[in-house]
């Protein structure tokens, strides 16, 4: 099996294009899938102890610890937009760990409006994934391959289309160092039916997550890299932008240092083997992306806590935009083994 899965690990990344902004349809699978993911940055695709939403984004984290876990996440995004999901992980004898999980994004009500402006009634948007995973360790090593498959439904007032996605992961964990390093090619695949007849790509992405848990000291870091596939991601923010004394705009320089920095995204996890958990993290593509030019430092930071109980684990976290906006995330998850 694992002679098969890198070559078309590695076909698949080579032939899909880069994509990143609007470039791409379905861009609601790329949303922070829980609020521990949240927490640390937005992006974090191993590290996370007992995790039942993190199969999602990287099927490769899926292991027997999951078993029999039921967890269910919501999101209050920007404006009257909210979304979420529910995830469940299943061990089979004679086939093995199985994942399902279902996520949608509802966008709220809008009104109709003809050319002259004049208001008739309103309708809704809303999109959704049906997400069924598998993953297998490589005997006697500390790897785990694994791989989703999403059918995704659009529907956009009286417009739906549809698609057919893959993800692809590549774990490695080892408990007595305390490093594990995750590896995902998310959202490999097409539209099945388009909304006018016009194809679009899929948000297809590439992700890396270091994350090291210290024996002796009571935390854990992760520093991920995003959108692997696009080495150029950094755009000019024409909030940031000066004038010289003629008046003259001055757009913020972009450098090779800021191409760098626009993929990283770093986490921190305050007491990782105990019941109460702090978490914080920043997002540096965020942080540039979406700040003004006076209110630079809140934009890209995101914290959050988490409660593990016997039967129950309850986690929040607050995701900061910039000034003016920002999501709150909370996550329950059950161990139905405890009932």
């Amino acid at each position: 099996m694992r002679f098969i899965f890198f070559p078309i690990f590695l076909f698949s990344v080579w032939m899909m294009p880069a994509q990143i902004g609007g470039n791409a349809t379905f861009k609601f699978l790329n949303l922070s899938i829980s609020a521990k993911q949240a927490a640390l940055g937005g992006k974090v695709y191993t590290g996370l102890k007992n995790d039942i939403f993190q199969p999602a984004f990287n099927p490769a984290t899926l292991d027997s610890t999951l078993n029999n876990h039921l967890g269910a996440n919501y999101a209050d995004y920007l404006s009257d937009i909210n979304y979420g999901n529910i995830g469940y992980a299943r061990r089979f004898k004679k086939i093995g760990m199985l994942y399902a999980a279902v996520s949608y994004i509802n966008y709220g009500r809008f009104d109709y409006a003809d050319v002259n402006g004049e208001r008739n009634g309103t309708f809704g948007a809303s999109e959704s994934a049906l997400i069924l995973g598998y993953a297998y360790r490589i005997p006697n090593s500390h790897w785990r391959i694994g791989a989703n498959t999403k059918f995704i439904l659009s529907a956009l007032q009286n417009y739906t289309s549809t698609g057919w996605a893959f993800d692809f992961g590549l774990l490695y964990q080892n408990d007595e160092k305390g490093i594990a390093t995750g590896l995902t090619a998310r959202n490999l695949g097409w539209q099945l039916t388009t909304y006018q007849g016009t194809k679009e790509s899929l948000p297809f992405e590439v992700d890396l997550t270091f994350a090291k848990t210290f024996l002796h000291a009571p935390f854990k870091w992760f520093v991920t890299f995003e959108n692997l596939q696009k080495p150029q991601i950094a755009f000019v923010n024409t909030a940031h932008s000066t004038q010289d004394p003629n008046g003259n705009v001055i757009n913020e320089n972009i450098s090779f240092t800021d191409h760098i920095f626009r993929h990283l995204i770093v986490g921190l996890e305050l007491f990782p083997r105990k019941r109460f958990n702090l978490r914080a993290g920043y997002n540096f593509r965020r942080g540039a992306e979406l700040s003004q030019k006076d209110e630079r430092f809140g934009s890209g930071l995101n914290f959050g806590f988490g409660l593990r109980l016997r039967k129950f684990e309850i986690n929040y976290a607050y995701s900061n935009y910039n000034y003016a906006a920002g999501t709150n995330f909370i996550s329950i998850t059950v161990n139905l083994n405890e009932f």
